[in-house]
């Protein structure tokens, strides 16, 4: 570690809430407090793991001024902005120089607004421009912005990894999880399984997660008569989670990009956590979520708002179980090897000129 090397990554969203972003920054934060010291400035409150490597500084608001302050304060040598937000951008590029990283749904809905021009400029300026997938550097070149460098996310291998569970003859089980919005797709899912049910009486789908669309995913289950067949769990506490994956059998989630580019999934860490686990994966080439899928190899790409495809697609996989398992155990080697979180924050650390190899 280089104690002369100090690095700040500005964060509205972080631990102990519970989302992508939230778990992508924890998880970096962690692994480059092996590089440098890391000092992660938040809104956010609240307990984080007692295996915290890092030192964490919340501030009153989110006002810029108020991240700005806490720069000064703690004076670091590298700023990291976690996502690009408007004032997490404006504070650091107060401070001096500055690195953002982009998920997608963060820096298209500037796009959107008032102040967009001045967001893409002090996008610009950042040094360097990261993204997470190649789906996304290619939006944010469409729109003028600098050709930013990839860095796809991770998961932790040692957390998720497969359980033996049974032949998928008595229960066939699914899983889907992620905040309940409509872009996840949970209702193409849905739509899919009356045509299941008849060959696979014993189908069964988990849906894990919170959100928006909770009500009107309940009341589509009523509208199909899947009453018996669905459960939603609700949020799921981090430390159940890959308990949960080992219980299943398929991960389904057919992402769509909403109208107008409003939302797109910018890659999707639950189907690299559901590789880990051992399943085949079922998404769409949506967003950056192909990327998050070996086409073929650890799991099945299928057309968005096609339950017709998504039917197909389990059908194949329930009625090969050999597939269905070689699917699991090439997700897992590509997360050992490659989909891991040590290469993403080593990764990031090559980019931010804080680790020479």
């Amino acid at each position: 570690m280089s104690k002369q090397v100090q690095l700040a990554i500005l964060t509205l969203d972080f631990k102990p809430d519970f989302g992508g972003v939230q778990e992508y920054l924890y998880q970096i934060s962690q692994r480059l407090a092996s590089y440098c010291e890391v000092t992660v400035i938040t809104l956010r409150k609240g307990n984080l793991p007692p295996t915290t490597r890092f030192q964490r500084i919340t501030v009153p608001s989110a006002s810029p001024q108020h991240f700005w302050q806490a720069l000064r304060k703690t004076q670091p040598t590298h700023v990291l902005v976690g996502h690009a937000h408007p004032r997490l951008i404006l504070a650091a590029r107060f401070y001096g120089r500055y690195a953002t990283i982009t998920y997608g749904n963060d820096y298209l809905a500037a796009q959107k607004r008032w102040h967009r021009i001045l967001f893409n400029a002090l996008l610009a300026h950042s040094t360097p421009l990261l993204t997470i997938s190649q789906a996304n550097a290619q939006r944010l070149i469409k729109i003028g912005l600098p050709v930013p460098a990839i860095i796809p996310p991770g998961t932790d291998p040692a957390q998720f990894f497969p359980a033996n569970v049974p032949n998928p003859q008595k229960t066939a089980n699914l899983l889907t999880l992620g905040r309940l919005v409509p872009r996840k797709g949970i209702d193409t899912v849905l739509q899919a399984l009356p045509s299941l049910l008849r060959p696979f009486p014993h189908i069964r789908y988990q849906i894990g997660g919170d959100g928006p669309d909770r009500v009107r995913l309940e009341q589509l289950v009523a509208t199909l008569k899947l009453e018996k067949v669905v459960s939603f769990l609700g949020k799921i506490p981090p430390e159940l989670l890959p308990d949960v994956y080992r219980q299943a059998h398929i991960f389904v989630m057919p992402t769509r990009e909403e109208a107008g580019g409003r939302s797109i999934e910018g890659f999707g860490i639950v189907y690299l956590e559901a590789s880990a686990s051992g399943l085949p994966v079922i998404a769409t080439n949506s967003g950056g979520v192909a990327e998050a899928v070996q086409e073929g190899k650890t799991g099945i790409l299928v057309p968005p708002d096609n339950p017709t495809a998504v039917a197909q697609a389990i059908t194949t996989l329930l009625q090969d179980n050999a597939l269905r398992l070689k699917m699991g155990q090439a997700g897992r080697k590509w997360i050992e090897t490659t989909m891991n979180w040590e290469r993403t924050a080593k990764q990031i650390a090559l980019a931010l000129d804080i680790y020479e190899p």
